[in-house]
């Protein structure tokens, strides 16, 4: 079991970075894994309105997809760096705290052989909408994402913003892992 996730924003490419890694490593047993459908699936309220109970509910859900899974790859879009995020912003914004919950989530990321961070850049952001409070609540959330990695001394690897430089570090992290094929398990 190799386990490895993508951190970052909205319109940082994470999905774009995975989907191409993914196409061009094909001899890789690789499992991709969206939070995006626990999002869309978490019972409580998320993104600007994030509870510390959303954040709760992720925690278990990630838990339960890591104890779960016994692929021989898997690569996260958004990791528990992410989670870690979206607490911290709760907290900011509710006035109320709960250790216990970053607990869980920094015990969560101990599951992870590589967390990768995909900061904003000049270029950013990309195939975003052009709502400009959905681009600024990203850009906020970027700033807890550094926080987090700040604040909890996270080993993250910082990916460049250029794809094709993207997919060479990537190649570097993962070369060394046993080559299976995809469709023959």
């Amino acid at each position: 079991m190799f386990r490895a996730g993508l951190s970052g924003t909205n319109w940082t490419g994470k999905t774009e970075t995975i989907r191409r890694f993914v196409r061009e490593n094909s001899h890789l047993a690789i499992k991709t894994v969206s939070l995006t459908s626990l999002v869309d699936r978490c019972p409580f309220p998320m993104m600007e309105e994030q509870t510390l109970e959303a954040s709760r509910w992720m925690i278990e859900q990630v838990r339960a997809i890591c104890k779960a899974d016994s692929e021989e790859i898997q690569l996260f879009d958004r990791t528990p760096v992410d989670i870690l995020a979206f607490t911290l912003y709760a907290e900011s914004r509710t006035g109320n705290g709960s250790p216990m919950v970053l607990e869980n989530a920094l015990e969560l990321a101990k599951c992870f052989d590589i967390l990768f961070y995909l900061p904003v850049s000049d270029e950013w952001p990309i195939n975003a909408s052009g709502d400009q409070s959905r681009i600024q609540f990203a850009r906020q959330i970027d700033s807890y994402i550094r926080k987090a990695i700040d604040q909890f001394s996270l080993d993250v690897v910082l990916l460049p913003w250029d794809l094709a430089e993207r997919q060479l570090l990537l190649s570097e992290y993962f070369s060394g892992l046993p080559v299976t094929c995809r469709n023959g398990r």
